[in-house]
């Protein structure tokens, strides 16, 4: 008797197992492109360099880099935020360093332009100057994203693009010792994606209704990973019945 219920547990155990080894690579696979999913969904971050910036003056010649950092897509409804750092190269002539100094980020979605002014340390001292291979930043240039501001409706999307213009004073030296003001410096920067994804306040219910659309493609990928856990788990730990020995061995 015990021997029997022992085969009949066996083979119960050997049955489950059986059947989620079948299975297993079905759930792995689903997991896997779930996974790859949210990954995908993530915006990919770029970087450049604007065209050697710079003048030729009375006195001298200047010459600067801005380097920058940018997701690739960006959302209506979220905060768009452009990194930019200032790179000084080298001055001729009678110039000195550079003081007084702002960057100014504009970003243009078709008609619709928005600009975020960077400043510069206040005040004419010694540790505000920039003089040849001076550096300043990283500084962060945000745009918040509407519908209003950047013209897009539920549903649209568009390329945007942002420029970078440097505005500064540089500093000439003997016999003249004064300051004197750049013409100014205008980059182009790069190129992103605007999507305006989100619902519209206009409708309560649709706003609702797509709200939990939303709330279902976040979770979607964490629910295959746990119901995976949990099968997975179940798996391992279930009982596997005994091997049974070969038809000739007793």
């Amino acid at each position: 008797m015990l021997s029997g219920e022992k085969d009949g547990h066996g083979r119960e155990g050997g049955g489950a197992w059986s059947a989620l080894k079948r299975y297993l690579p079905l759930l792995l696979t689903v997991i896997l492109l779930g996974t790859f999913q949210s990954a995908g969904a993530a915006a990919q971050v770029e970087s450049g360099s604007t065209q050697q910036l710079g003048n030729t003056m009375t006195h001298g010649s200047t010459s600067y880099v801005v380097d920058y950092t940018y997701p690739s897509m960006a959302q209506v409804g979220t905060n768009l935020t452009i990194s930019v750092t200032l790179h000084v190269g080298q001055f001729g002539g009678l110039i000195a360093y550079t003081s007084a100094y702002e960057l100014r980020v504009a970003l243009d979605v078709g008609a619709q332009q928005q600009q975020v002014t960077l400043y510069g340390p206040a005040g004419f001292n010694s540790s505000s100057f920039l003089y040849p291979g001076g550096i300043w930043g990283p500084n962060n240039a945000t745009f918040p994203l509407t519908e209003a501001n950047t013209g897009l409706a539920v549903g649209q999307s568009a390329n945007a693009t942002f420029s970078v213009t440097l505005l500064d004073s540089v500093a000439i030296g003997y016999p003249y010792n004064q300051y004197e003001t750049e013409p100014a410096m205008q980059g182009q920067g790069g190129t992103l994606l605007i999507q305006n994804g989100v619902t519209s306040s206009t409708s309560s219910s649709s706003s609702s209704s797509t709200s939990g659309r939303s709330t279902g493609q976040t979770v979607l990928p964490y629910a295959l990973l746990a119901s995976g856990a949990v099968l997975i788990a179940g798996a391992i730990l279930l009982p596997r019945g005994p091997r049974q020995p070969p038809p000739n061995q007793k």
